[in-house]
Protein backbone atom coordinates (compact mmCIF):
# COMPACT_ATOMS: atom_id res chain seq x y z
CA UNK A 1 0.00 0.00 0.00
CA UNK A 2 1.54 3.33 -1.05
CA UNK A 3 0.42 5.91 1.48
CA UNK A 4 1.67 8.99 -0.30
CA UNK A 5 0.02 8.38 -3.68
CA UNK A 6 -1.57 11.79 -4.53
CA UNK A 7 -4.68 10.22 -6.00
CA UNK A 8 -5.45 8.10 -2.96
CA UNK A 9 -4.44 4.79 -4.58
CA UNK A 10 -1.38 2.63 -4.35
CA UNK A 11 0.29 0.71 -7.12
CA UNK A 12 -2.36 -2.00 -6.74
CA UNK A 13 -5.25 0.51 -6.78
CA UNK A 14 -5.73 0.10 -3.01
CA UNK A 15 -7.65 3.14 -1.79
CA UNK A 16 -6.09 4.87 1.21
CA UNK A 17 -8.40 4.72 4.24
CA UNK A 18 -9.45 7.91 6.07
CA UNK A 19 -6.49 9.55 7.79
CA UNK A 20 -8.43 9.73 11.06
CA UNK A 21 -8.40 5.94 11.24
CA UNK A 22 -4.69 5.76 10.44
CA UNK A 23 -3.93 8.35 13.13
CA UNK A 24 -6.00 6.45 15.68
CA UNK A 25 -4.23 3.19 14.82
CA UNK A 26 -0.77 4.76 15.09
CA UNK A 27 -1.61 6.45 18.40
CA UNK A 28 -2.98 3.27 20.00
CA UNK A 29 0.00 1.27 18.74
CA UNK A 30 2.46 3.82 20.12
CA UNK A 31 0.72 4.34 23.46
CA UNK A 32 -0.43 0.75 23.93
CA UNK A 33 -3.73 2.13 25.20
CA UNK A 34 -7.08 3.27 23.81
CA UNK A 35 -7.53 5.75 26.65
CA UNK A 36 -4.12 7.39 26.12
CA UNK A 37 -4.77 7.58 22.40
CA UNK A 38 -8.15 9.21 23.10
CA UNK A 39 -6.48 11.83 25.31
CA UNK A 40 -3.81 12.48 22.70
CA UNK A 41 -6.33 12.87 19.87
CA UNK A 42 -8.86 14.77 22.03
CA UNK A 43 -11.67 12.33 21.27
CA UNK A 44 -13.50 9.65 23.26
CA UNK A 45 -12.31 6.05 23.65
CA UNK A 46 -15.39 4.87 21.79
CA UNK A 47 -14.49 7.17 18.88
CA UNK A 48 -10.97 5.71 18.79
CA UNK A 49 -12.43 2.18 18.80
CA UNK A 50 -14.90 3.07 16.06
CA UNK A 51 -12.20 4.57 13.82
CA UNK A 52 -9.98 1.51 14.16
CA UNK A 53 -12.89 -0.88 13.60
CA UNK A 54 -13.77 1.05 10.45
CA UNK A 55 -10.13 0.88 9.35
CA UNK A 56 -9.96 -2.88 9.95
CA UNK A 57 -13.22 -3.35 8.05
CA UNK A 58 -11.93 -1.38 5.05
CA UNK A 59 -8.66 -3.33 5.03
CA UNK A 60 -10.27 -6.68 5.73
CA UNK A 61 -7.70 -7.47 8.41
CA UNK A 62 -7.39 -7.23 12.19
CA UNK A 63 -4.71 -4.76 13.24
CA UNK A 64 -4.90 -4.93 17.04
CA UNK A 65 -5.38 -7.67 19.60
CA UNK A 66 -7.46 -6.59 22.59
CA UNK A 67 -7.30 -8.66 25.77
CA UNK A 68 -8.96 -6.87 28.67
CA UNK A 69 -7.27 -3.48 28.98
CA UNK A 70 -4.11 -4.56 27.16
CA UNK A 71 -3.53 -3.90 23.47
CA UNK A 72 -0.97 -5.50 21.16
CA UNK A 73 -0.36 -5.56 17.44
CA UNK A 74 -1.80 -8.30 15.29
CA UNK A 75 0.47 -9.59 12.49
CA UNK A 76 -1.19 -7.30 9.94
CA UNK A 77 -0.81 -4.38 12.34
CA UNK A 78 2.93 -5.07 12.75
CA UNK A 79 3.32 -5.07 8.98
CA UNK A 80 1.28 -1.92 8.43
CA UNK A 81 2.55 0.25 11.30
CA UNK A 82 5.92 1.38 9.84
CA UNK A 83 4.21 2.46 6.60
CA UNK A 84 1.60 4.43 8.51
CA UNK A 85 4.27 6.15 10.61
CA UNK A 86 6.29 7.02 7.53
CA UNK A 87 3.24 8.36 5.72
CA UNK A 88 2.03 10.47 8.62
CA UNK A 89 5.55 11.77 9.20
CA UNK A 90 5.86 12.83 5.55
CA UNK A 91 2.48 14.51 5.71
CA UNK A 92 3.41 16.43 8.88
CA UNK A 93 6.72 17.52 7.33
CA UNK A 94 4.95 18.75 4.22
CA UNK A 95 2.37 20.70 6.19
CA UNK A 96 5.07 22.24 8.39
CA UNK A 97 7.06 23.24 5.32
CA UNK A 98 4.26 25.11 3.60
CA UNK A 99 3.16 26.76 6.85
CA UNK A 100 6.62 28.19 7.59
CA UNK A 101 8.30 28.35 4.19
CA UNK A 102 9.41 31.86 3.37
CA UNK A 103 8.63 33.17 6.84
CA UNK A 104 11.54 34.72 8.74
CA UNK A 105 12.08 33.44 12.27
CA UNK A 106 13.32 35.16 15.42
CA UNK A 107 14.44 33.78 18.77
CA UNK A 108 13.76 35.97 21.80
CA UNK A 109 15.25 35.26 25.24
CA UNK A 110 13.95 36.81 28.45
CA UNK A 111 13.47 36.07 32.14
CA UNK A 112 10.28 34.44 33.48
CA UNK A 113 9.16 37.50 35.46
CA UNK A 114 9.19 39.97 32.56
CA UNK A 115 7.74 37.32 30.23
CA UNK A 116 4.79 36.47 32.50
CA UNK A 117 4.14 39.88 34.04
CA UNK A 118 4.86 42.28 31.19
CA UNK A 119 5.38 40.82 27.69
CA UNK A 120 2.57 38.25 27.62
CA UNK A 121 -0.05 40.94 28.20
CA UNK A 122 1.13 42.83 25.12
CA UNK A 123 2.41 40.06 22.86
CA UNK A 124 -0.71 39.61 20.72
CA UNK A 125 0.01 42.93 19.05
CA UNK A 126 3.12 41.63 17.31
CA UNK A 127 1.64 38.74 15.26
CA UNK A 128 -1.29 40.98 14.34
CA UNK A 129 1.12 43.54 12.90
CA UNK A 130 3.66 41.05 11.54
CA UNK A 131 1.88 37.76 10.73
CA UNK A 132 4.73 36.82 8.40
CA UNK A 133 7.32 36.55 11.23
CA UNK A 134 7.70 33.45 13.38
CA UNK A 135 8.66 34.43 16.92
CA UNK A 136 10.16 31.75 19.17
CA UNK A 137 10.22 32.74 22.86
CA UNK A 138 12.81 31.19 25.19
CA UNK A 139 12.05 31.90 28.85
CA UNK A 140 15.08 31.39 31.06
CA UNK A 141 16.65 32.93 34.17
CA UNK A 142 20.10 32.59 32.60
CA UNK A 143 21.75 35.26 30.45
CA UNK A 144 22.26 33.19 27.33
CA UNK A 145 25.09 33.82 24.88
CA UNK A 146 23.63 35.98 22.12
CA UNK A 147 26.94 36.21 20.29
CA UNK A 148 26.97 32.44 19.79
CA UNK A 149 23.52 32.54 18.19
CA UNK A 150 21.50 31.04 21.06
CA UNK A 151 18.97 33.83 20.40
CA UNK A 152 18.64 36.78 18.05
CA UNK A 153 17.50 39.27 20.67
CA UNK A 154 16.97 39.39 24.43
CA UNK A 155 15.21 41.52 27.01
CA UNK A 156 17.54 41.87 29.98
CA UNK A 157 17.54 43.84 33.21
CA UNK A 158 20.59 45.88 34.17
CA UNK A 159 22.32 49.23 33.85
CA UNK A 160 22.68 48.99 30.09
CA UNK A 161 26.30 47.88 29.83
CA UNK A 162 27.19 44.39 28.59
CA UNK A 163 30.42 43.49 26.81
CA UNK A 164 29.90 42.82 23.15
CA UNK A 165 26.21 43.71 23.27
CA UNK A 166 24.16 46.72 22.19
CA UNK A 167 21.45 47.84 24.60
CA UNK A 168 18.35 49.94 23.93
CA UNK A 169 16.34 50.99 26.99
CA UNK A 170 12.84 49.53 26.89
CA UNK A 171 11.28 49.80 30.37
CA UNK A 172 12.47 52.35 32.94
CA UNK A 173 11.78 50.97 36.40
CA UNK A 174 10.70 52.08 39.84
CA UNK A 175 11.14 49.96 42.96
CA UNK A 176 7.94 49.69 44.99
CA UNK A 177 6.79 47.78 48.07
CA UNK A 178 3.51 45.96 47.42
CA UNK A 179 1.12 43.70 49.31
CA UNK A 180 -2.39 42.37 48.94
CA UNK A 181 -5.39 44.48 50.03
CA UNK A 182 -6.17 41.74 52.57
CA UNK A 183 -2.69 42.02 54.09
CA UNK A 184 -3.02 45.79 54.23
CA UNK A 185 -6.42 45.51 55.93
CA UNK A 186 -5.09 42.99 58.44
CA UNK A 187 -2.25 45.37 59.34
CA UNK A 188 -3.93 48.80 59.64
CA UNK A 189 -0.83 50.23 61.29
CA UNK A 190 1.10 49.82 58.00
CA UNK A 191 1.09 53.40 56.72
CA UNK A 192 4.62 54.81 56.85
CA UNK A 193 7.99 53.61 55.62
CA UNK A 194 9.13 52.94 59.17
CA UNK A 195 6.15 50.64 59.72
CA UNK A 196 7.69 48.09 57.37
CA UNK A 197 9.99 47.09 60.22
CA UNK A 198 7.02 45.28 61.78
CA UNK A 199 5.79 43.73 58.51
CA UNK A 200 6.69 40.40 56.94
CA UNK A 201 9.15 41.30 54.22
CA UNK A 202 9.36 38.85 51.32
CA UNK A 203 12.81 38.66 49.79
CA UNK A 204 14.48 38.20 46.44
CA UNK A 205 18.17 38.62 45.73
CA UNK A 206 17.52 40.96 42.79
CA UNK A 207 16.35 43.92 44.89
CA UNK A 208 17.71 44.38 48.41
CA UNK A 209 15.45 45.68 51.15
CA UNK A 210 18.54 46.93 53.00
CA UNK A 211 19.76 48.98 50.03
CA UNK A 212 16.25 50.27 49.33
CA UNK A 213 15.83 51.59 52.88
CA UNK A 214 19.34 53.09 52.81
CA UNK A 215 18.66 54.96 49.57
CA UNK A 216 15.47 56.32 51.10
CA UNK A 217 17.49 57.53 54.09
CA UNK A 218 15.71 55.32 56.63
CA UNK A 219 17.22 52.89 59.08
CA UNK A 220 15.02 49.85 59.48
CA UNK A 221 15.96 46.80 61.51
CA UNK A 222 15.49 43.83 59.22
CA UNK A 223 14.67 40.36 60.57
CA UNK A 224 17.45 37.82 60.35
CA UNK A 225 15.27 35.29 58.55
CA UNK A 226 12.14 35.09 56.42
CA UNK A 227 10.74 33.88 53.12
CA UNK A 228 13.14 34.23 50.17
CA UNK A 229 12.35 33.41 46.54
CA UNK A 230 14.57 32.59 43.58
CA UNK A 231 11.93 33.66 41.04
CA UNK A 232 10.33 37.10 41.00
CA UNK A 233 7.07 35.69 39.61
CA UNK A 234 6.72 33.48 42.69
CA UNK A 235 7.53 36.44 44.94
CA UNK A 236 4.71 38.41 43.32
CA UNK A 237 2.30 35.51 43.70
CA UNK A 238 3.24 35.17 47.38
CA UNK A 239 2.44 38.82 47.99
CA UNK A 240 -0.90 38.40 46.20
CA UNK A 241 -1.58 35.51 48.58
CA UNK A 242 -1.14 37.85 51.57
CA UNK A 243 2.11 36.26 52.72
CA UNK A 244 3.86 39.59 53.19
CA UNK A 245 5.25 42.68 51.48
CA UNK A 246 7.31 42.31 48.31
CA UNK A 247 9.84 44.78 46.90
CA UNK A 248 9.48 44.66 43.12
CA UNK A 249 9.81 46.62 39.90
CA UNK A 250 6.61 48.52 39.19
CA UNK A 251 6.42 47.32 35.56
CA UNK A 252 6.06 43.74 36.77
CA UNK A 253 2.97 44.43 38.89
CA UNK A 254 1.07 46.86 36.65
CA UNK A 255 -1.68 44.33 35.94
CA UNK A 256 -2.02 43.27 39.58
CA UNK A 257 -2.31 46.88 40.75
CA UNK A 258 -4.85 47.66 38.01
CA UNK A 259 -6.84 44.55 38.93
CA UNK A 260 -6.67 45.39 42.64
CA UNK A 261 -4.90 42.19 43.71
CA UNK A 262 -1.91 44.26 44.88
CA UNK A 263 -1.56 47.73 46.39
CA UNK A 264 1.41 49.81 47.45
CA UNK A 265 2.18 49.01 51.07
CA UNK A 266 3.68 52.48 51.65
CA UNK A 267 3.68 55.58 49.43
CA UNK A 268 7.46 55.71 48.94
CA UNK A 269 9.14 54.32 45.83
CA UNK A 270 12.52 54.71 44.19
CA UNK A 271 13.63 55.22 40.62
CA UNK A 272 15.75 52.15 39.96
CA UNK A 273 19.28 52.35 38.68
CA UNK A 274 18.33 49.50 36.36
CA UNK A 275 15.97 49.18 33.41
CA UNK A 276 14.88 46.45 31.04
CA UNK A 277 16.84 46.67 27.79
CA UNK A 278 16.57 45.23 24.31
CA UNK A 279 19.86 43.39 23.77
CA UNK A 280 21.50 42.42 20.46
CA UNK A 281 25.08 41.41 19.58
CA UNK A 282 27.31 44.38 18.76
CA UNK A 283 28.15 44.60 15.07
CA UNK A 284 25.81 41.82 14.02
CA UNK A 285 23.63 42.70 11.02
CA UNK A 286 19.95 43.07 11.83
CA UNK A 287 17.50 41.31 9.58
CA UNK A 288 14.30 43.06 8.54
CA UNK A 289 12.40 40.77 10.90
CA UNK A 290 14.66 41.62 13.85
CA UNK A 291 14.39 45.34 13.18
CA UNK A 292 10.61 45.05 12.90
CA UNK A 293 10.47 43.29 16.27
CA UNK A 294 12.71 45.91 17.93
CA UNK A 295 10.62 48.73 16.46
CA UNK A 296 7.45 47.05 17.74
CA UNK A 297 8.91 46.61 21.24
CA UNK A 298 9.83 50.28 21.36
CA UNK A 299 6.22 51.24 20.71
CA UNK A 300 5.51 49.66 24.11
CA UNK A 301 8.03 51.85 25.95
CA UNK A 302 6.24 54.05 28.50
CA UNK A 303 6.38 57.80 28.11
CA UNK A 304 9.02 59.54 30.29
CA UNK A 305 6.24 61.21 32.32
CA UNK A 306 5.11 57.76 33.50
CA UNK A 307 8.23 57.36 35.67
Amino acid sequence: MTLMDPHGYGSNNQRIPPITGLMAFESVARNGSFSKAADELSITQSAVSHRISQLESLLGASLLIRIGHSVSLAPAGKELLPYVREGLGCLRDGLAKISTEGKPSLKLSLAPAVAANWLIQRLSGFPRKHPDINLEINVTSKNINLRSGEADVAIRCGEGRWDGLDAIELIPLNEVAVCSPAYKKAHPWLRRLEDLERATLLRHNFISWKDWFARLGTEVKLPASGLSFSEVSLLITASECSQGVALVFDALVERQIQDGTLVQAVPQSLVSERSYYIITPTGAPRSDALQAFIDWLLTLKPEPAAR
